[in-house]
This record gives structure tokens, C-alpha cells and sequence, in this order.
């Protein structure tokens, strides 16, 4: 078992394996945090029998407030560009899982966090959860391209040059967060949507996530080509065929699993 990260299985349905980030009091990240949850998100989406994660945050203050300052103070260029390395492994292998990733933002979620909470697929807040980049107040960059996923560019140097906190709320108006519920309905509200998305096809779930992935940044007719090309694939699958002849029989699909 990790030190930092816990993987459990919720109790409603075991194909939603539960992410926690566990280094108290803040869970600030350090490089050996980062490894053990790289090791638990490659785990996860090996694993066939995982149709959805949820990745959250130990206790009521914090997701993740960033990277561990007293890591940072012993950093050099060389070091630096180590950890910084791994830490975009980490994102990548959020935005590549196999399953949707649902971020449960439990508290503050800052410079790291929030670039964390933004590769995920689905975020849900509590409404005690803080949003912020305060890397200008640490001697560090990054987090701006991964705001820039959930909110407008002005917003994005707004809160890069002042590092501003801002509350779940404000990010609920703009869009990037998708509910925002008292700390003791996050978990039961990140299930529910997780549990939405285990009643499809594990197939086409995960041709969905790889289709958004590969089109989110391409031109419309780009991007709706790679779509046309999706639905060829999927329709050559037998949970292709079974969900229209589920719905034309009417009756609940039989999808395998």
C-alpha cells in the first residue's frame, strides 16, 4: 500500500475506484507523492474492471495545495526539471486514463492541485473548495495552460499574476466546475455521476474519452472527421450493436464487460 495515495472501491458499484491524496495536513506534493500517484492512475487504467475514478482529497481542507515548499527551497535547474517531468507524467496519465476521471475537489486546490483538478474529466467542489496559481508568490511558473482548459484567458492572467484565490462558486458561474455541494454530498454526488457513467459500454466510454482527447484542440472539420472515424469503430463492436438493438427492443443492454 502507498504511503500518500489510497485506492479503494466504492461500495456502490466496483468499477469506481476511489483515488485519495492523503498527506496531511495539506496535501502538499512531494516527489515521492507524485510517484506513488502516478503508479496508482497506471494501475487503475490497466485494470479492465475500472469504468470510472474518482480522485479526491484526505480530510476537509485541502485536494491538493500544491507542491511541498520545503521540497521546492532544495531544488536547482536540474533538479527542478526532474520533478517537473514526472509531475506532467502525473496530468498526462489523468487526461489518458482509460475511464473519466472525476476531480472531488474536498478544499484548496493550488498551482499543482487546481493544474491536477483541470486534467480531469468531470470536476465536482465542495463549496469550501478554494481555487488559485500562486506561483508567482513561490518563485515558480506553471498552471496557466491547464486554467486555461476551464476558463477564459483573461481570468487565466488575472489569477496568474496575482495569485488570487477564488471560491468554487465563481468557478461554478464560468462553467468550469459541474456542481458545487456541501463537503459531506461530494462524494455521494462525484458517485452518482460516476455511477451515470458506468450504465454505458465500457467500449464506447472509452473510444468517448480517447475521441475528446484527440479533438479537443483540432479544427471542426478536423475534429468531426476523427468523430465519423469513431463511430465506424465503435459500430464494428459488439456493444455497438447491442446498444441499438437494446433500445429498438427495448429493453436494458447486455454489455460486455
Amino acid at each position: 500500500m502507498s504511503k500518500y495515495i489510497q485506492v479503494s472501491r466504492s461500495e456502490d458499484n466496483s468499477a469506481i475506484a476511489i483515488i485519495t491524496i492523503d498527506r496531511a495536513p495539506r496535501n502538499a506534493m512531494t516527489l515521492e507523492s507524485y510517484q506513488q500517484l502516478l503508479f496508482a492512475l497506471q494501475e487503475t487504467s490497466r485494470d479492465d474492471k475500472t469504468l470510472c475514478v474518482i480522485l479526491t482529497g484526505a480530510g476537509d481542507k485541502s485536494f491538493v495545495s500544491g507542491g511541498d515548499l520545503s521540497e521546492h527551497a532544495q531544488l536547482d535547474a536540474q533538479s527542478a526539471q526532474v520533478r517537473t517531468a514526472l509531475i506532467r507524467q502525473v496530468f498526462e496519465a489523468v487526461r489518458k486514463h482509460r475511464a473519466p476521471v472525476i476531480a472531488a475537489v474536498n478544499g484548496y486546490a493550488l498551482g499543482g492541485g487546481l493544474a491536477l483538478m483541470a486534467s480531469c474529466d468531470i470536476i465536482v467542489a465542495a463549496n469550501t473548495a478554494m481555487f488559485s496559481l500562486p506561483e508567482v508568490n513561490v518563485g515558480i511558473m506553471g498552471g496557466t495552460k491547464h486554467l486555461g482548459r476551464l476558463v477564459p484567458e483573461k481570468i487565466v492572467r488575472w489569477m496568474a499574476f496575482t495569485g488570487t484565490k477564488v471560491p468554487a462558486e465563481y468557478f461554478l458561474r464560468l462553467g468550469a466546475v459541474q456542481e458545487v455541494v456541501p463537503l459531506k454530498d461530494l462524494i455521494p454526488t462525484a458517485t452518482k455521476i460516476a455511477l451515470d457513467i458506468c450504465k454505458h459500454s465500457p467500449t464506447a466510454i472509452r473510444l468517448m474519452k480517447e475521441t475528446l482527447n484527440l479533438t479537443e484542440h483540432m479544427p471542426l472539420d478536423e475534429g468531426y472527421h476523427v468523430e465519423c472515424m469513431a463511430t465506424s469503430i465503435m459500430k464494428s463492436t459488439p456493444d455497438g450493436k447491442e446498444a441499438v438493438n437494446a433500445i429498438l427492443e427495448r429493453r436494458k443492454p447486455n454489455f460486455s464487460y
